[in-house]
């Protein structure tokens, strides 16, 4: 057995002890408020019309507050709710009253797509009581829905890829909008007992009018983010009542099976494509080991229905990040953050899988006690072969082990602490990477962090180290920030991400957000940032000063202007493009930038932005503009073009850089729709198109059907896509994949 699975069933073994597993309870407040869960006698019919017997018994809970745009203050709309539960399923009823029911925006289908384009609700479970982690379920006035992940009183745009069973109707009519949701207590983890209390929050938003309605109220001295009172765990109110709940097996199987198609030119000077047909299956399984730990097991993982990645061109000499999208990777992905989000990350997992089959892989991700831990076991190897040819390359010398070991702790009242491990081996190949971490919360929204990381390989000029510390002070109005990172020259963890190396930076920023009650802004944003950037042997290589002044309207539109100041110290050439290379100089810049944006929600809406100034001892413009079209709650279109022109002082420096995309959905209903993504850049000059449709037959189970294709534009034109010219087909690849969750 490799060393990663070993730490891991050692760490498992010891986090299993009866010893350290103790409850934490969420810290008490002076006055806390609750609801009691009623016993449902006879079960709801979950259809949006709150007529069935239990609802009638249940007086409402109608305290409902604004947070936004006027904290504390009544609604302008009416809210009211009723929880209810039996042995198997937790319920809620809202009204969601509106004086003017027909301009209720409803127009997303998409599971998990955009409802925060919508009017929609909110309900955050924090299970354990700690005050920390949650359970997220978000549903539009169409009843459409979306879930998510809070861990340690923290988001991501990750943390919304988990995939819930649940079951969410909605009616709209001359009162506004009925809600009612059914939440299977399988799909939650809780403590053992048989008297329960949760945490329970709730959100109203009436988007037409930018308000925003809590239970509890959450202030806004805990941040002004579309978020922050989501992730605002220990401000949560309690649900209380709830007795003798049936926990189940909690065991999930969903198999697949796919089949596909593709054309390929292996390259532009070859005249003939090749073409295969292939087909494959495999299997998840989601077994919950106890009622708060769940152990997944996948088995020859397929990534066909996974979203293309938006084209990016690169103008710099430092790495591209791209988001991890893949569902496998994505749930529960926050217990395995460490490091500086997008520029230093002890693991990234997009590091794993994308160039190689994904042979078995195991997860273990839950919470013991006090203990939040997460490990993560996969095998990698050659994507060639029938599935038994790739199943026998399991622990063979092709196949690569990927091990990641994760445990976090808390303390003091809104504090934690943690550790992480990952471990890459294949053949005599290895390297492994060990990482602390500690947050300390404090008042509404400060914080002071810190994490260090080392790297040992089997190449000993891969070995270094990195970390950071850093102090975020925040309350309604007023904010500031300070923070020292060091990266080492050869830090280089396999499974993590690094976008520089061999640098000791130190950032501040300042925050000045003040609100206004009168006239057509709501806030004024004025926030200012310097950062000063050193080798490891202290000598200068960047720094740069940059103010942005944020004026944002009462109806969500936005206006930005920004000025910057920059010096880049280059000890080494680099090329910006094959044929254009960089020379090694100091080069200063100055740079001015606005920015408008339009309230997305609305059925037309835009962004355009233009920044110009000094960019290597040259010139450089980006230009971009977006727009979006919500016809109906069955098409929604959007678009985006952006251009850099780029004028240097060196061979072949003046050229321009564009990007081009158009993105369609439409849905049918609920259960059915289909995204398109069609992409050009003159770079490449490759039009790429993706199309996912996605059937939902039955809850929790997907038909996917995915066409991948892809021309090269001829000619010598890079400038702009010209529709007249020819094109040279790179790939045509489809392909079909259906699973079924199996509940026992």
């Amino acid at each position: 057995m490799k060393s990663g699975y070993c730490i891991s069933f050692i760490v498992v073994a010891l986090l299993a002890s009866p010893a350290l597993a103790q409850d934490t309870s969420a810290p008490s407040d002076a006055i806390v408020p609750s609801i009691e869960a009623t016993f449902a006698d006879e079960a709801p019919k979950i259809d949006g019309y709150l007529d069935d017997s239990v609802w009638q018994q249940i007086q409402p809970m109608s305290d409902f507050v604004q947070r936004w745009p006027n904290e504390g203050a009544k609604p302008t709309e009416d809210s009211w709710a009723k929880v209810a539960y039996d042995s198997d399923f937790l319920y809620f009823a809202f009204q969601f009253s509106d004086k003017e029911p027909h301009l209720i925006r409803a127009k997303n289908m998409e599971r998990g797509g955009r409802n925060d384009k919508d009017d929609h609700a909110y309900i955050g479970l924090d299970t354990f009581l700690d005050g920390r982690n949650a359970f997220l379920f978000e549903m539009n006035a169409l009843g459409t829905q979306d879930d998510a992940l809070i861990a340690d009183e923290h988001m991501t745009i990750d943390s919304y890829s988990w995939d819930a069973v649940f079951t969410s109707e909605t009616v709209i009519n001359d009162q506004g909008w009925s809600m009612e949701v059914r939440i299977p207590f399988r799909q939650l983890r809780f403590p053992e007992g048989d008297d329960l209390t949760f945490g329970l929050w709730m959100r109203r938003t009436v988007n037409r009018k930018n308000e925003i309605q809590n239970w509890p109220l959450i202030p806004l001295s805990y941040g002004t983010g579309y978020s922050d009172d989501i992730k605002t765990v220990s401000r949560y109110g309690r649900l209380t009542g709830l007795k003798n709940i049936r926990r189940g097996k909690n065991i999930e199987i969903k198999p697949y099976v796919i089949t596909g198609a593709q054309r390929v030119r292996p390259d532009l000077s070859v005249e003939d494509t090749e073409s295969e047909t292939t087909y494959d299956a495999g299997v998840d399984i989601k077994y919950g080991i106890t009622s708060n730990l769940t152990l997944d097991f996948t088995i020859n993982t397929d990534f066909a229905q996974v979203e293309a990645d938006n084209t990016q061109l690169n103008l710099t000499r430092f790495s591209l990040f791209f988001p991890e999208k893949r569902e496998f990777f994505l749930e529960r992905s926050g217990i395995f953050e460490h490091g500086d989000s997008r520029r230093t990350q002890t693991f990234f997992s997009r590091r794993i899988g994308l160039s190689e089959s994904i042979l078995a892989g195991t997860r273990l991700t839950g919470q013991i006690g006090r203990f939040n831990v997460g490990l993560l076991g996969i095998e990698t190897g050659p994507d060639e072969g029938s599935f038994g040819k790739k199943m026998s390359r399991i622990f063979g010398e092709e196949s690569a082990n990927n091990a990641v070991a994760r445990i976090q702790t808390n303390f003091f009242t809104r504090g934690s602490a943690g550790v992480i491990f990952t471990s890459f081996a294949q053949g005599d190949d290895w390297n492994r990477a060990l990482g602390v971490d500690m947050q300390q919360r404090f008042g509404s929204a400060s914080s002071v962090d810190a994490w260090f990381t080392d790297v040992r390989d089997a190449d000993p000029d891969n070995e270094d180290w990195a970390g950071s510390v850093s102090l975020n002070l925040r309350n309604r109005v007023y904010g500031a920030s300070m923070s020292y990172t060091s990266v080492g020259e050869n830090y280089r963890p396999a499974l993590g991400f690094v976008r520089r190396r061999d640098m000791k930076q130190a950032v501040a920023t300042i925050t000045y957000s003040p609100f206004l009650e009168k006239g057509p802004f709501r806030q004024i944003q004025y926030h200012a940032m310097g950062i000063n950037i050193n080798g490891q042997d202290d000598n200068l290589q960047s720094w740069s000063v940059s103010q942005f002044l944020t004026l944002t309207s009462r109806e969500r539109d936005l206006i930005r202007f920004s000025l910057s100041r920059d010096f880049d110290r280059l000890e080494g050439s680099f090329h910006i493009r094959p044929d254009a290379e960089i020379l090694a100089d100091d080069y200063r810049s100055t740079r001015y930038g606005a920015r408008f944006q339009s309230d997305p929600s609305r059925k037309f809406s835009g962004t355009v932005s233009v920044e110009a100034g000094d960019f290597y001892g040259g010139d450089r413009t980006n230009m971009s503009a977006s727009a979006g079209y919500r016809q109906s709650k069955y098409l929604t279109l959007g678009g985006r073009l952006s251009k850099s022109n780029v004028d240097l002082s060196i061979d072949n420096g003046k050229f321009s850089a564009t990007t081009a995309s158009v993105d369609i959905l439409a849905s049918v209903s609920r259960k059915l729709f289909a995204k398109a993504l069609i992409q050009y850049d003159n770079f490449s000059r490759d039009v790429n198109a993706n199309i996912r449709i996605d059937w939902i037959h039955t809850p929790g189970s997907d038909l996917f059907l995915v066409f991948n294709m892809s021309y090269h534009v001829t000619g010598d034109n890079e400038v702009l896509f010209d529709p007249r010219a020819d094109y040279l087909l790179n790939s045509r690849i489809g392909v079909a994949k259906i699973t079924y969750l199996i509940l026992l």
